[in-house]
């Protein structure tokens, strides 16, 4: 469950570290989002490569959160820490490289862009 004001790591190369989530997509009044879900971020802290400054507004994709997914199936799936990917206006991956697994979430909702960058490691 991510709402307005989380802090959230970023898992590819962009330059960004650490964004903080401006407004949640997806419906009048929401309040949270769950992976897969479009969210507007604002870059915090930035790594060694930039290709983004802070303070610059974003849109992302989250992609994995700490709060439990519960399938059909009867599994679940719970990361250690909540990650997004950051995207460009034409909602395209910013980076060159997608580091760590995504949820099995953004397979149903067709990110084939995201699935490509990120390989075979879906949970």
């Amino acid at each position: 469950m991510i709402q307005v004001q989380s802090w959230l790591r970023t898992m590819d190369n962009c330059g960004a570290r650490y964004v903080e989530c401006i407004k949640t997509f997806g419906g009048f009044n929401r309040k949270f989002s769950y992976p897969g879900d479009f969210i507007l971020v604002s870059i915090k802290q930035l790594r060694l490569i930039r290709k983004v400054r802070v303070g610059q507004v974003h849109l992302a994709v989250i992609t994995r959160a700490r709060k439990e997914s519960r399938y059909l199936d009867g599994t679940m799936s719970r990361a250690e820490n909540n990650v997004v990917l950051v995207l460009n206006k034409k909602k395209r991956i910013l980076g060159t490289r997608v580091f760590g697994w995504v949820s099995r979430k953004l397979r149903r909702k067709k990110f084939l862009r995201i699935m490509i960058a990120c390989g075979k490691r879906l949970i």
